[in-house]
């Protein structure tokens, strides 16, 4: 499946968090409008058939009222005819209103029935007679008692519905602000994972470009896994990687350009080294003391020339990945000992003191002996270049145990001087990365020493580390483990391993 492009992507992350944000009102308004329905119930139900009781109750109230007036009116001498008719007229008001609410409780029912019963006896006979006498102010006082006891029981059955729908009510307030407290929760917690979630897939393959970026600038062109990501970083990889194919060639036409120039000028320095040699043994006739000195600078030089050949030839043939010329039993401590040896007359020469410490057995190890003395000359001799009159530098081999059980033998070069330059430090072991050391009178190389060094180490399945280095000295490890190395590509052409379209 094709990636999306990062629009489609931030558009599905967006989306879902407003779906989540939508989910979010839909409880919130469910739970409202449950909450304007039980208050619509209750205006709806509770109140007006309350409305309706009372009007019945009034009604009802409305006899008794006149009744009393009726009373009053009687024992100060009336006839009873006004009396009546506004017991008529109260009667009817209570039977229509009776009539017009048949859904009211049956207590408030029973209660105004007997005021009707009161009303009919009253206006039925002698009203001012019937409204004097005992046993109607007797069953006044039993209907009165009755209304109250029917208005105060519904009033109290119309305070428990409400109590119980604000409790329904409350309960749906609570539930619903739950529900949105949990799925606001759940919309930070998802957003914030959805959000890291998007960053990881740009910010993660970038990393991992950026990472194969700076291999590149390295000098490593082993191929760039595909990353999983946008579509955009998709293409940004397969920009990246038609260059590295590019900078591969280029690298491969400057390793051929190198090894075809260093063939080229080996013959005739090996005939200049030995004719200077025929020169110094007198072969061609005595010299003066002037010509020895111009011969010996020439010498030097040659030496030094031959040596620059011979690392890059040493360098072209490891990055080519032709197998090392193992010998199954090398004394390293024989190879140590002919590199001081070689070592020390420019060492003396500079003042420079150069020492050999063998720590235990002598170990004997699978390695390529002239590749091994080649990268470890190297390593003395930039010890001894960098160091000032007076100061000294140590070798010192000693067998080491990893961790793991591993076992290795490690050389150490350690010298005096100034330290490597921030340059040459930060360029780590790559090749011509060299540097002029202010603190002494050596002009900087090709740089080429350190990088043929750790090619070689890693050659034979070990590795040069840069154990120090500060205005106390530099100290650098040069470790072999005790096993028998397989010819492996090393270095640039590690490429070559997979140099597929990926």
């Amino acid at each position: 499946m094709a990636p999306l492009p990062l629009a489609t992507r931030l558009g599905l992350t967006h989306g879902i968090l407003a779906s989540l944000v939508f989910l979010v009102l839909i409880a919130t308004m469910q739970g409202l409008v449950r909450m304007v329905g039980l208050i619509s119930d209750i205006r709806d139900e509770g109140l007006s058939s309350v409305d309706a009781e009372e009007s019945i109750h009034r009604a009802a109230w409305a006899i008794e009222v006149t009744v009393r007036h009726g009373r009053i009116a009687c024992s100060k001498g009336s006839d009873g005819r006004a009396v009546r008719d506004s017991l008529v007229s109260s009667r009817d008001a209570l039977v229509r209103h009776r009539a017009s609410h048949p859904q009211v409780p049956q207590a408030l029912l029973h209660a105004t029935a007997g005021y009707l019963e009161l009303a009919n006896a009253s206006t039925t006979g002698d009203t001012c007679a019937y409204l004097l006498l005992p046993e109607t102010d007797a069953f006044r006082a039993r209907l009165d008692e009755e209304l109250t006891n029917a208005w105060i029981d519904r009033i109290h059955d119309v305070h428990a519905n409400l109590e119980h729908q604000e409790d329904a009510a409350r309960q749906i307030g609570v539930r619903t602000a739950t529900i949105g407290l949990v799925v606001a929760i759940f919309c930070a917690v998802a957003a914030v994972l959805i959000s890291r979630t998007t960053a990881r897939s740009v910010t993660a393959p970038i990393a991992e470009l950026a990472r194969a970026a700076t291999r590149l600038g390295e000098g490593d062109f082993r191929p760039i896994p595909p990353p999983r990501g946008p579509r955009e970083v998709e293409e940004l990889w397969r920009d990246l990687d038609v260059m590295r194919g590019r900078l591969l060639e280029l690298d491969r036409m400057k390793t051929a350009f190198l090894a075809n120039v260093s063939h080229e000028l080996r013959s005739p320095l090996t005939r200049v080294r030995a004719a200077l040699s025929l020169l110094s043994d007198g072969t061609c006739g005595p010299l003066s003391d002037q010509q020895k000195g111009v011969l010996a600078l020439a010498s030097r030089a040659c030496e030094r020339e031959v040596r620059i050949v011979t690392a890059l030839l040493d360098m072209s043939r490891l990055d080519s990945g032709l197998p090392l010329k193992v010998e199954s039993g090398g004394d390293i401590d024989r190879v140590l000992s002919t590199i001081v040896d070689e070592e020390r007359s420019e060492a003396t020469e500079r003042e420079v003191g150069v020492t050999l410490e063998l720590e235990g057995e002598a170990p004997h190890v699978a390695i390529d002996s002239a590749l091994v003395e080649r990268a470890l000359a190297n390593l003395v001799r930039n010890a001894v270049s960098v160091s000032n009159a007076g100061q000294s530098v140590r070798v010192r081999r000693v067998l080491r145990r990893e961790e793991d059980g591993r076992k290795f033998v490690a050389v150490e070069v350690i010298d005096d001087g100034p330290g490597l330059p921030e340059e040459v430090r930060k360029a780590s072991f790559r090749p011509f990365a060299a540097a002029n050391v202010s603190e002494v009178s050596r002009p900087a190389g090709i740089g080429l020493g350190l990088s043929l060094a750790h090619e070689v180490a890693r050659a034979h399945l070990g590795e040069l580390v840069l154990v120090r280095s500060d205005s106390t000295g530099t100290m650098f490890r040069f470790e072999l483990p005790l096993v028998d190395p397989k010819p492996k590509p090393i270095g640039k052409e590690k490429a070559r391993e997979a140099d597929e379209p990926a």
